[in-house]
């Protein structure tokens, strides 16, 4: 199949599962479900539609699992939903997949944000010098020798005089 087709076929699909999950299912254990993704293979036989859910910290188990279980139910609903807009001479067999990228990459970001925290042991334990060397406290300030202001009419400062 020619690829471009492939691709515009793939952006239907999503589009219209987006619309029918959203407007024409009514079961209210279905979260706020995304479709992030479509696979098609070449032959059109078999399309898996990679979704995920947003829900609450503390509810992403159970929200995944409900709406796991609506979609499998609406699974031929969506199915014919779709041969309805696809001009075509079959319609793919539809499954639908949770989207493990997507916690994956929450989950990376969180590790990501434990390494990255300061870590407190004790007072003046494992904690960074405020001056480093090399750092800011390391350079003379602006108001010692060696600076002027040559719009304020003085001279530059010297060790001279």
């Amino acid at each position: 199949m020619n690829e471009r087709r492939l691709a515009r076929l793939k952006q239907q699909i999503k589009q219209r599962l987006a619309e029918v999950l959203q407007r024409d299912i009514a079961d209210p254990k279905l979260g706020l479900v995304t479709i992030t993704r479509i696979e098609l293979d070449t032959e059109f036989t078999h399309c898996k539609a990679y979704w995920s859910v947003l829900s609450g910290s503390n509810q992403d188990d159970k929200a995944r699992r409900e709406s796991a279980g609506v979609l499998n139910r609406a699974r031929g609903f969506c199915q014919r939903e779709m041969a309805r807009v696809l001009h075509t001479r079959s319609v793919p067999h539809l499954e639908f997949l949770f989207d493990e990228g997507i916690d994956g990459a929450l989950r990376m970001q969180e590790l990501i944000r434990e390494v990255n925290a300061p870590k407190h042991s004790g007072p003046g334990e494992g904690q960074p010098d405020e001056n480093p060397p090399g750092e800011k406290g390391d350079l003379p300030s602006p108001d010692s020798a060696g600076t002027h202001d040559p719009a304020a009419g003085d001279s530059p400062k010297t060790d001279d005089a």
